[in-house]
């Protein structure tokens, strides 16, 4: 018998997936926010969950990711109970398109595919991966376009939308789960984006599931089955073809030639009668014998405790001999390729559970991967400002300015002062400007970081190491640059005390930024963290010692607090310690130091500017506390990052 090519192709893209929900309720104290709402998603055949504002349906979405927890109810994936394992088979596709938005669209996908597919996967197959997903979402011509934003011209919404979608799917999920991934695009670009991942689901064997919010006609019978939601609960659940036709069949008639998507959810945010009448005709349509969920809950099976393996449905059909010839075939090809090649991550699906049951790690990616890439995705941002002309320009104009202001200062009693005030705008403005880069920078970051990291691509660890090595090497390079310039310019103490001067701004600089980062974590809004920097700021660098030696004694503790008292300190013991001598004002009278006036010398020791201005210890003891700064404020940030401000 001859079987025609449509035969074969309705055979090959029939579902092979099917994920049911049954008598989902969730409820938050006394609120059920979900009420016994079923329904049933194919492979193939993407499902659409609608309903007015506050039906819930996002609660529903994060209900089957696992976000939230069900109060009763059961979800299978091919009469499988989903557990922890199997939900690393789902991906979530949030509303909104957050990105880093100076990446480029490349950047941004090769580092969502380095960090999210398995270490076992080849550098060759995971590109390969890439450009498969690359071209069956339509972004090749967008490749090397910025992300954008809302201040930075980049990708198209829709473009945007495909990204989103791109770097879910690249660890081969077998659901994909879209929270209003029509939103904010126009009807045109909304339908190729329902008609691609119609066409990705049927040839990937996927299941696709996308909460809409009201529709065009066109979009609306784009999607295959439909479930729509009122008040939490079941307002209608089938083909979305024969919606129009059940509604007029319950008295609920939805006018001829409007959209119905339109009509149906007027009449349900309309009046009560109307709504009760809704949900009363689906609670008796869910008794009856064709309910298409009645007797799917029968053959659900469960893993015994700590087997996870997917048992295959019970009951299926004999598959047509030509089907059977094409499975052998792909099955072949899967044995000869190697374990975790990109042939094999495209198994079937009872074969993907079966071995990924057999892996027990909860990343995809090892430490080292995590890191080296999340450092380079920092390196990347960092550049990106610290390269920026606008930046250049003001660090060249500042260490001008600093250079002729106090360019080659004599070396004489007047001038220890103006000297001290050289070294002191050194010590704030390599301190402060890290500091505040930090805290300006990580609130902007951290919504990005938490989508991910709730998403589970990463360490918290990797992330931090990262974030905190990444930046050295921008963040160093200027005050390098400028201490270069200026130190010579000024006329400062000798070689030695130059490369000293380097390395304590260096920990000078390191120190600021690990004080950013804390108040940046600490500070979710970025009005609040910007105005406690400031303060902060203000306190320190009064507390520094140019200003004033001689503080209260309830006040003088407090200096103790300020890391800029101890990168001050360092930076005059570097100067006046084994420097050249200073020249007495002539004459000696109303000289500062008693060597002028009773030994009646006309040079004055430079350790004895140190003593003058009391500061009696050693080079080491004030660099010691300046690196514990750096400790304690790195260790308290990841602290609160991990057990303050958890991402769930």
């Amino acid at each position: 018998m001859e079987i025609s090519d449509q035969t074969i192709k309705d055979a090959m893209t029939s579902p092979k997936h099917e994920m049911i929900f049954q008598d989902i309720t969730v409820s938050m104290g006394e609120n059920i926010i979900l009420d016994n709402v079923c329904g049933m998603a194919q492979s193939g055949k993407p499902l659409a969950i609608m309903g007015p504002s506050g039906a819930g349906k996002t609660t529903l979405l994060n209900a089957l990711a696992g976000r939230t927890p069900i109060t009763s109810g059961t979800i299978t994936l091919d009469q499988q109970h989903i557990g922890k394992q199997h939900r690393r088979k789902i991906c979530y596709v949030l509303q909104q398109d957050i990105f880093f938005p100076n990446l480029t669209l490349r950047e941004t996908l090769k580092f969502a595919a380095m960090i999210r597919i398995s270490d076992k996967v080849s550098y060759e197959d995971k590109m390969n991966q890439l450009d498969d997903i690359v071209e069956a979402l339509g972004l090749k011509n967008c490749l090397n376009t910025m992300i954008g934003g809302d201040m930075m011209p980049g990708l198209s919404g829709g473009e945007r939308k495909r990204a989103n979608i791109a770097c879910e799917i690249l660890t081969d999920p077998s659901i994909i789960l879209l929270d209003e991934p029509l939103t904010g695009l126009d009807a045109s670009t909304a339908y190729n984006l329902v008609k691609m991942l119609q066409t990705y689901s049927a040839s990937h064997d996927k299941v696709v599931i996308a909460t809409v919010h009201q529709p065009s006609s066109k979009l609306f019978f784009s999607f295959d089955s439909l479930l729509l939601m009122c008040d939490g609960q079941n307002a209608y659940y089938g083909s979305t073809d024969k919606m129009v036709d059940y509604f007029d069949n319950i008295g609920v008639e939805i006018t001829e030639g409007f959209n119905p998507a339109d009509i149906i959810l007027e009449k349900m945010k309309g009046c009560t009668h109307t709504k009760t009448k809704i949900l009363e005709a689906a609670k008796n349509v869910r008794i009856q014998e064709d309910w298409p969920l009645r007797n799917k809950s029968n053959s659900i099976k469960y893993d015994d405790p700590g087997s996870p393996t997917m048992l295959k449905p019970q009951n299926k059909a004999k598959e047509p001999s030509f089907l059977v010839k094409f499975s052998k075939k792909r099955k072949a090809k899967s044995d000869e390729e190697e374990p975790g090649s990109v042939h094999a991550s495209l198994m079937d699906l009872d074969e993907i559970s079966a071995s990924s049951a057999n892996n027990k790690k909860k990343w995809p990616s090892g430490f080292v991967t995590q890191y080296i890439y999340l450092t380079i995705r920092s390196f990347q941002l960092a550049k990106s400002r610290f390269m920026d002309p606008t930046k250049i320009l003001e660090h060249v104009v500042i260490c001008l300015i600093y250079a002729l202001i106090w360019f080659q200062l004599p070396r004489t009693e007047e001038t220890v002062r103006d000297r001290m005030g050289a070294i002191f705008f050194i010590a704030i403005h390599w301190g402060f400007l890290p500091l505040f880069e930090a805290v300006s920078t990580f609130p902007m970051e951290r919504v990005v970081i938490n989508k991910e990291r709730a998403a589970g691509w990463y360490r918290l660890s990797a992330y931090y190491c990262a974030k905190m090595t990444s930046e050295l090497p921008l963040t160093l390079l200027q005050p390098l640059t400028f201490i270069g310039v200026s130190y010579w310019a000024i006329g400062l103490n000798g070689i030695e005390a130059f490369f000293a001067t380097i390395g304590t701004v260096f920990i000078d600089s390191i120190a600021g930024q690990s004080i950013g980062l804390f108040l940046g974590i600490i500070n979710t809004e970025m009005r609040q963290a910007i105005t406690v920097t400031i303060l902060i700021e203000m306190i320190i660098m009064l507390l520094a010692g140019l200003f004033t030696r001689n503080l209260p004694f309830w006040l003088d503790w407090m200096k103790y607090l300020s890391f800029i008292f101890y990168s001050y300190n360092c930076l005059i013991y570097l100067e006046f310690n084994n420097g050249p001598p200073l020249d007495c004002l002539q004459g000696g009278n109303g000289s500062a130091y008693p060597v002028c006036y009773v030994a009646n010398s006309t040079q004055i020791p430079s350790h004895q500017v140190l003593e003058h201005y009391k500061i009696t210890w050693e080079f080491w003891q004030y660099l010691l506390p300046l690196i514990g700064f750096i400790i304690v404020f790195q260790s308290l940030g990841y602290i609160w990052l991990r057990f303050v401000q958890k991402t769930h």
